[in-house]
Parts: structure tokens; sequence; C-alpha cells
């Protein structure tokens, strides 16, 4: 038998030995593992839906922002109005003194 043969012989037998002698911390791990990763697949379905949500909202949210602007610019230009009228009022009776 060729040295090498010899060498990879030895490693799997000192691997099948490890393994058979760890078998139920790795069974355990196993099983930690594939519990993580059903937590995982269920937080990222999670996440999706929320995103989901959050992207319905948007369109809603982007009109109510155009509107409130649309509104804001009108009460502005209404405001502008008005306190041209009292500054004119106000000149009119301030020079009249």
């Amino acid at each position: 038998m060729k040295l090498g043969n010899l060498l990879l012989t030895g490693t799997a037998a000192a691997i099948s030995y490890w393994l058979v002698s760890n078998k139920d911390k790795i069974a355990e791990e196993i099983q930690e593992t594939s519990g993580l990763w059903d937590d995982i697949s269920a937080s990222y379905t999670k996440i999706q839906k929320q995103a989901d949500i959050i992207k319905n909202y948007s369109q809603p949210l982007k009109e109510m922002t155009q509107d409130l602007n649309y509104k804001f610019r009108v009460y502005q230009q209404e405001v502008d109005s008005h306190l041209q009228e009292i500054q004119a009022i106000q000149e009119k009776y301030t020079n009249k003194k």
C-alpha cells in the first residue's frame, strides 16, 4: 500500500471517529441551525410584507404632499394679498397725520 493511501485512510478514520464521538453535538447544531433558518425565512417574509405595505402608502402620501403644498401656496398668496391691503390701509392713515 502506498503512503498516500495510508494517510487518506487514517484521515478518514480520524474524521469518522470524531463524527461518531460528537454526533449528539452535531445533531444539536443541525437542529439549532434549521431553527434559525426557519426564523430567518419567516423574518424575511415579514419584511417583504411590510415593504409592500410601505410601497402601497407611498403613492397616497405623495398625493397628500402635493395637495398640501398646493394649499400652502394658495394660503401664502392669500396672506400676501391681505398683508398688502393692510399695509396700504396703514399707510393711508399714517400719511394723514
